[in-house]
């Protein structure tokens, strides 16, 4: 029982005429238990009824493909029928005679390892080796469908996760530079308080254990409303992701799973995380002088301080040295970036001591940090060729951390600047505003920062949202080149290519032939993999191909790429994410000049080809392109089962993709117009944008509550000072436009530097790399406008309170000595 249960199908077997169905089939032609269906099998109709609907499990849920990359295993959806036993070969006998000849039915034997679904599917390789020396030269083929499939969802799994983990570490950063901004905070406010515990006899020791004591619980406390925070937060992006990728044959079938090993991890990491940084805050805040602090006077800097920097400083710079040798010679892009602005953060204290100006020497060295992280990548490009998102979450935190200290080391120049701007000394309101946080600089440069992280994210992706969204007509013309619709159907019942060149709403009519064949590329590993493989006619040069993204030397355009490829036999294009699987690259993707091997599966006929060009992405049906001479030569039929189609002007390429569809259902036909695939697939990726905005708004609403408690701890601190403007004449209003003042000022320069740093970033990134030949850059002006004007108004919604409270502050109240 528990076989037949882990097949997926139970009951009885269909009889004569009838089907058990899979759930994936019934959803998408609506039909239940009793309805009758009809299928197309060797030019034949079958007449069905359908008896049962099975689940997506074992047996059941195989997915066959559609001429895709992999014979099972493409993506989730299952649109299996089961009919009754000889069946298949009753139809296949009496198929009519003539025209393309008809494949026999394929015989598959399904082997389930020992150990369940996981453990059993580690036994594949071994199980594989038995079962080739068992069957030996005989032909068959052995599929590895749970090992295989379960890698590629392992490895699109690795991807979200790396995606989610590095976008989610600038919300984490911003969380980190938050407490330790309370912290600082705190025991400024308490400076005094912990200075007379010190001098009654409290060791620093016991000072950082009180201290750290009260970040404790916090940080308890925290990560326990955190870790539920993060279910539900979790819980609503797989529903939303699960919207975004389950559609098509293809589709992704997301479910939450919350393993209690998970949420352990995420609750101990993010406890750990904050009591580290709590402790680490309190052993600094504790190194301080006992009179000075009794006195509320400022640490002064003194020739040992002085000392420890320059040689803390000439670590860094051997330490920046060393790492961009090792990045520049060893071609890591991660290393190339962290190198310099290490070095030159490590120069600044040596250079000190030669007499020379703190500020200049800062705002040089941040402004070289920024060009370099900006430029290296065409100024050292053979370090940059094997990057990835790691090298956008170093780019990013590099980029903020030294336009934040530029900002900081400069902010009386921009303070000058605004004050000058808003009327100078009549201003009371505004100079009260911009008096803290330029006097507070450790302070505001943690809020810079915290904002400025999560904006440069949100730019970054507003932008590219944008981008993508904006180039349906460019990219369906790169990828159609002269023609409307694309009409793919069965290898076996082609679409008739007379037929359609009959209609009066076409123009040209290219046939493509296309088969599914082994593919294998050194660079890609030793194993053969399954992947679409096709050829052209003259027909579809002459009409105007798809655009090329890159080519082998010797061709002067892409035109002549394809002209070449039809007497080439030893040459193939491809498409740029060839031999992938589960959504991830390889270990170096097959480009321009490499060898790659073809083989025809049933035959084992195979020829050694060189990759004479790259598509654009989504072109040309992800088929690998090969000559005519060579689709006859390894598979020994050409087979014009992929339809290129012009229609007329005028003409609804879609309606005519829809009437192809009805017309010729017994081909199997999926035609759609290129506007509508492009559509589609940048839909999807709009949506995936929208997504990851959504989950990088939650560091953004750290970095506004962060805002929001600073105002607070401000408003108490200077409860004193603002007694006396009060008991001066100075009015509630004035308090509470100069608390707004304040807000903003911190605010704008958070959002500025976010937005400006992401602007440049993506701007580069388009216009000096592969990765934007398919896009035309421009700024979402709207969206922008309102990721800024939301994000405004949001901090002064949550500094509002505070700057109400300040502005109610009675003069006699805040004056008195005791609270």
């Amino acid at each position: 029982m528990a076989t037949r249960a882990a097949t997926g199908i139970s009951g009885s077997t269909p009889s004569a005429n009838h089907a058990a169905i899979g759930r994936d089939l019934a959803s998408r032609l609506k039909v239940k238990v009793g309805d009758p269906i009809v299928a197309y099998a060797y030019r034949q109709e079958l007449h069905l009824t359908v008896s049962r609907i099975l689940p997506r499990v074992g047996v059941a849920g195989f997915n066959l493909g559609t001429g895709g990359r992999n014979t099972f295993g493409s993506g989730s959806s299952s649109f299996t029928v089961f009919v009754a036993p000889g069946t298949l070969a009753g139809v296949a006998a009496a198929a009519p005679s003539g025209g393309t000849p008809l494949p026999t039915p394929q015989q598959y034997l399904a082997v389930g390892n020992r150990g369940g679904v996981i453990a059993g599917a580690l036994r594949s390789d071994r199980v594989n080796a038995e079962i080739q020396a068992a069957v030996g030269p005989s032909g068959a083929k052995v599929l590895l469908i749970k090992h295989d499939l379960l890698k590629s969802a392992d490895d699109a799994g690795k991807s979200f996760t790396q995606l989610f983990n590095t976008l989610g570490f600038f919300g984490v950063l911003a969380g980190l530079l938050l407490l330790v901004n309370i912290f600082v905070m705190l025991a400024q406010e308490r400076k005094t308080e912990m200075g007379m515990i010190r001098a009654v006899g409290l060791r620093r020791g016991g000072l950082v254990g009180s201290f750290s004591l009260e970040g404790w619980m916090y940080s308890l406390g925290s990560a326990a409303l955190g870790t539920l925070a993060g279910i539900g937060v979790g819980r609503l992006i797989v529903v939303v992701a699960r919207g975004i990728y389950s559609h098509g044959s293809g589709g992704l079938e997301l479910s939450f799973s919350a393993p209690l090993r998970s949420i352990q991890a995420g609750f101990t990491f993010g406890f750990v995380i904050s009591l580290v940084t709590v402790l680490l805050t309190s052993v600094f805040i504790s190194r301080m002088n006992v009179i000075r602090a009794i006195r509320d006077l400022s640490e002064p800097v003194n020739s040992r301080h002085r000392m420890v920097s320059a040689l803390v400083g000439l670590v860094a710079f051997l330490a920046g040295a060393l790492i961009t040798v090792a990045g520049i010679t060893g071609k890591s892009a991660g290393l190339t970036l962290i190198g310099p602005p290490l070095a030159l953060l490590g120069a600044v204290p040596g250079l000190r001591r030669l007499g020379l100006p703190r500020r200049p020497l800062v705002s040089a060295a941040c402004f070289f940090s920024l060009f370099w992280e900006i430029a290296a990548f065409d100024l050292i490009r053979s370090a940059f060729h094997r990057g990835g998102i790691t090298i956008f979450l170093i780019q990013g935190l590099i980029l903020v951390a030294a336009a934040v200290i530029l900002v900081s080391q400069n902010q009386d120049v921009i303070g000058a600047f605004l004050r000058a701007a808003g009327g100078g000394a009549s201003n009371m309101s505004l100079n009260l505003g911009l008096a803290y946080p330029l006097a507070k600089r450790f302070r505001t440069g943690m809020i810079l920062a915290m904002y400025s992280l999560v904006v440069f994210t949100l730019t970054f992706l507003v932008v590219f949202s944008h981008l993508f969204g904006s180039q349906v007509g460019k990219v369906t013309q790169q990828i159609s080149g002269g023609f409307t619709l694309v009409a793919p159907s069965n290898e076996a019942n082609p679409i008739p290519v007379d037929a359609v060149k009959a209609r009066p709403d076409v123009s040209v009519v290219a046939a493509l032939s296309t088969t599914v064949g082994e593919w294998r590329s050194s660079t890609a590993g030793t194993d053969f993999k399954d992947w679409p493989t096709g050829t052209y006619d003259a027909t579809y040069v002459n009409a105007g191909t798809s655009q090329l993204n890159k080519r082998a030397p010797g061709y002067p355009n892409d035109m002549a790429v394809y002209s070449a490829l039809l007497q080439d036999p030893r040459a193939v294009i491809i498409t740029p994410d060839f031999l992938r699987s589960g959504g991830g690259p390889p270990s170096r993707e097959t480009g321009v000049g490499d060898a790659v091997m073809l083989r025809d599966p049933q035959s084992g006929r195979a020829s050694e080809l060189h990759v004479v060009a790259v598509t654009k992405d989504l072109a040309n049906q992800n088929l690998a392109l090969v000559s005519p001479i060579t689709l006859q030569a390894v598979f020994g039929r050409m087979v014009p089962n992929l339809l290129y189609v012009k229609t007329k002007p005028g003409v609804d390429a879609q309606r005519v993709a829809d009437q192809l569809n009805g017309q010729f259902v017994a081909s199997g036909p999926d035609a759609n117009s290129f506007a509508r695939i492009v559509t589609d697939r940048l839909t999807q990726q709009q949506q995936f944008f929208h997504l990851m905005q959504g989950y990088m708004a939650l560091g953004l609403l750290v970095g506004i509550a962060g805002l929001g408690v600073v105002m607070v701890r401000a408003v108490r601190e200077r409860r004193r000072q603002i007694g006396i403007l009060r008991s001066l004449g100075f009015s509630g209003v004035a308090v509470r436009r100069a608390f707004v003042a304040e807000s903003s000022f911190v605010a704008l320069e958070g959002i500025g530097i976010g937005v400006a740093l992401a602007l440049v970033v993506s701007w580069r990134l388009v216009t000096n790399s592969s990765f934007g030949d398919n896009l035309a850059y421009s700024i979402p002006v709207t969206g922008l406008a309102v990721l800024i004007g939301a994000t405004l108004v949001a901090s002064l919604i949550a500094t509002s309170a505070p700057a109400i409270q300040a502005s109610r502050i009675r003069p006699a109240v805040a004056l008195r000595l005791a609270d």
